[in-house]
């Protein structure tokens, strides 16, 4: 039982509690998203798609740092960049070349991206973008939809709001994903203040189809009539910018994002996470008639063209690029996801559990319902039984390059052996909080509307 086997990561997180506020630095890498007493709190090292933690447990790790290490810990060709930059210097007084040659990596691969500006986290990129927004437009108001970050425009409208000025939450309105009446209805209630529709362009399920009538046409990636086309539409007739959040989808679902992928070309997308396997960096890019206003919308830091980061971006993307890693990395998640839905379905799980997201990223959607009443308390339950098979888990899969057959395998092992155990629980009607071994999970924040609580998906950018 791993539970007997991590007194090292009691002990630590017990230390860590208390000189560093919830004991760590990213919600969903702290207690929030791992069951405390029963779940490994620190890492020592990682290598490919594994995670070796201080009491010398190994687990296949499907969290990979909150979804950026698109090649895997440790990458060799990435290592190898990174270390040869700090030999160089890792800030500078000047400027540097690999400011432009990242720049003109983006600039092929981005079909939105014509300029770029660097910068460290997806949330400063998203933020940054909201202000050029509201500068090019001059207006203040913002449509929003998905997760982008912790600042004060968007956190305000959450429960985790303490300390951030209530005028911003009037500014913010979510819509939900897949449903064009919610976002015109925003539209209509603030005629003319709207800046920018901000959204993840993918946030778990795909874009759906749009045509009212039935539709005759053979719809796929670059269907005219899917959601993010309708989103488009509704941004020009209202003379406000459309920006990606691609922090999650970048460099992941296809090369140039999910815009190449849907056929859509926003004003503006932000870019982080794999575009450099866990290297902090991140990038705002854009049409230059927008990306113009740069010259005065301040986005300035001392960290703003750090080397490390750029180094790192040169080799993953051209290292994606070289290895067609995206290929394996669909086709292995693809085939993790078919197989586990047939486990689900196996087991007469379907109105309970769903695998559902692209290939690369999945999520294993829990449904609210009589028997099993808690999602929290259920994804809690799945989290420690996988970990009894040595798999970190926090309710969503990150395929990396690294993983394969032998992966797949051992995570379909252990998930048919908690679906045996679900099943036995639902049919005996079992409550599962008097199966937990640690503390429940806890959810990082709510919505203070519950306008978009389905589709929300939690990942610190």
């Amino acid at each position: 039982m791993v539970g007997k086997k991590i007194n090292n990561s009691i002990k630590l997180l017990k230390e860590a509690k208390k000189l560093i506020p919830t004991g760590s630095q990213t919600f969903s890498k702290g207690t929030h998203s791992f069951s405390e007493n029963y779940s490994p709190s620190h890492a020592l090292k990682g290598k490919g798609n594994k995670i070796y933690d201080v009491d010398g447990n190994k687990y296949l790790d499907f969290v990979m740092g909150a979804q950026p290490l698109i090649l895997g810990y440790s990458d060799p060709d990435v290592n190898k960049a990174v270390i040869k930059q700090l030999k160089l210097g890792s800030t500078f007084s000047l400027a540097n070349k690999l400011e432009i040659d990242v720049a003109k990596l983006l600039i092929d691969l981005i079909p939105s991206s014509e300029q770029v500006r660097f910068g460290k986290n997806g949330a400063d990129a998203n933020s940054a973008s909201v202000k050029i927004a509201r500068a090019y437009t001059k207006k203040e108001h913002i449509a929003f939809c998905g997760y982008h970050g912790w600042h004060d425009w968007f956190i305000a409208t959450t429960d985790k709001s303490l300390g951030v000025p209530k005028f911003n939450e009037k500014l913010a309105h979510p819509f939900n994903y897949n449903d064009i009446d919610s976002l015109k209805k925003i539209f209509k209630k603030y005629k003319n203040k709207i800046a920018c529709v901000i959204m993840e362009p993918v946030t778990v399920s795909s874009p759906k189809c749009m045509y009212k009538k039935k539709c005759n046409l053979n719809c796929n990636n670059f269907c005219k009539q899917n959601f993010l086309h309708e989103v488009q539409k509704i941004c020009r007739k209202n003379k406000c910018l459309l920006i990606f959040d691609e922090v999650v989808t970048g460099f992941r679902y296809s090369l140039g994002g999910a815009q190449q992928l849907y056929g859509v070309t926003p004003d503006l997308s932000c870019f982080a996470k794999a575009i450099s396997n866990g290297i902090p960096l991140s990038a705002v890019v854009g049409k230059k008639k927008y990306m113009k206003l740069f010259n005065n919308v301040f986005f300035s830091f001392t960290y703003g063209g750090e080397c490390i980061g750029l180094a790192a971006a040169k080799a993953c993307i051209n290292k994606l690029k070289k290895k067609k890693v995206l290929e394996i990395i669909r086709h292995n998640g693809q085939l993790f996801k078919s197989k586990l839905n047939i486990l689900i379905k196996k087991y007469n799980l379907e109105k309970y559990l769903n695998c559902d997201g692209h290939p690369s990223r999945t999520v294993l959607t829990i449904k609210s319902n009589k028997l099993l009443k808690s999602p929290i308390v259920t994804k809690t339950f799945i989290q420690q039984e996988l970990l009894d098979y040595k798999i970190l888990w926090s309710g969503y899969h990150c395929i990396t390059y690294t993983f394969n057959k032998k992966d797949i395998t051992l995570a379909l092992r252990a998930y048919e052996n908690v679906f045996k155990k679900l099943k036995m629980s639902i049919e005996m009607k079992q409550d599962l909080k008097y199966k937990i071994k640690g503390k429940l999970l806890k959810q990082v924040f709510t919505r203070v509307s519950d306008f978009q609580a389905a589709s929300l998906k939690i990942t610190d950018k």
